[in-house]
């Protein structure tokens, strides 16, 4: 594998040389059929497992190169700013993470963008690959099933793979559409074999947010939510000296560098555990407490308060305030 793949064909190599993911070669033959009567696919699993190399080597079967060759096409938006989108003679490539705040609007042209361009088409038929689903904005997913419904009226077959890495927030709607294909986190070995390096044996795999991130051997690239955490533990364990102000902008940081806050609540919770700061006592009340947290933080437009509120609420049970 390369530090950097740049182009289909290289990822498309790379799977052929080492397949991250041989125990669902079966399983991705089952659920592939002609193009006309492909359903849509959910390529669901942790972060950097290889499911973007998976989905373009299932799509390459679908196109008439194997995906050899790639465009790009510039999309400008409202003449304000301009997006570059990945494309083959099959394909078109969104990462929902880069759509930002006008997602909505901006899905909206691009949709019709790529309806304009299978319209003038001969077999009328497209694939869209959407990466990081997970961090699709909130609007967008509320709308996102009615771009998914047939265009059977147009004469166009458009099929959606959709890459993810949590299931739980889609809605059922968009679920019923579609066939998931979960794929698990490989060993070290696997991870030995397709990168080169050595990973030492208390190298902790589920860290890994990207193949790639391997080969730099930069830990701050393996563990992004680390630095943050960090800093929030250490608040909370000096709760004399909190201020609110200094954790309110740690918590910013955590949207600003667009972490996943799950992964960084755990990280706080699982630090205080391991440090018998949390125990049997209080555990309850706490896994409670985070319950409605996470309920009302996936449901409401004001995140930060929430988040304030269970970590201030955190912080007196830890130190019996």
């Amino acid at each position: 594998m390369k530090y950097q793949e740049t182009k289909f064909e290289d990822y498309i190599n790379s799977c052929k040389n080492s397949n991250l993911h041989k125990e669902c070669s079966d399983t991705l033959q089952l659920v592939k059929n002609p193009i006309s009567n492909q359903n849509n696919l959910i390529f669901y699993g942790p972060s950097g497992i290889g499911k973007y190399t998976q989905a373009l080597n299932f799509i390459k079967d679908f196109s008439k190169t194997g995906l050899k060759y790639e465009r790009k096409i510039n999309f400008s938006f409202q003449n304000k700013k301009t997006y570059l989108f990945k494309i083959s003679d099959i394909h078109y490539e969104v990462d929902m993470e880069l759509l930002g705040c006008n997602a909505k609007l901006l899905w909206n042209d691009f949709f019709n963008h790529i309806i304009d361009i299978l319209s003038a088409s001969q077999d009328h038929t497209g694939i869209i690959l959407c990466k990081n689903f997970h961090k699709i904005h909130s609007e967008l997913l509320d709308i996102f099933y009615s771009y998914m419904q047939t265009l059977s009226h147009k004469n166009i077959n458009l099929i959606y793979i959709l890459i993810t890495e949590d299931i739980g927030f889609i809605p059922t709607n968009i679920l019923n559409r579609c066939q998931v294909l979960p794929f698990k986190r490989p060993t070290k070995q696997s991870y030995k074999k397709i990168t080169g390096k050595t990973l030492n044996k208390n190298y902790d795999i589920s860290n890994i947010i990207n193949i790639k991130n391997i080969n730099s051997n930069i830990l701050q690239l393996q563990t992004p939510n680390k630095i943050i955490v960090n800093k929030i533990i250490n608040n909370i364990t000096n709760y004399k000296e909190l201020k609110f102000m200094k954790l309110r902008e740690q918590i910013y940081e955590m949207f600003i560098y667009q972490l996943n806050v799950n992964y960084c609540i755990w990280d706080i919770i699982n630090h205080f555990i391991n440090n018998k700061k949390i125990n049997n006592n209080n555990i309850h009340s706490i896994f409670n407490r985070m319950f409605i947290f996470f309920k009302y933080y996936n449901n409401n437009y004001r995140p930060i308060y929430h988040i304030e509120g269970f970590l201030y609420y955190l912080c007196t049970v830890i130190h019996g305030l």
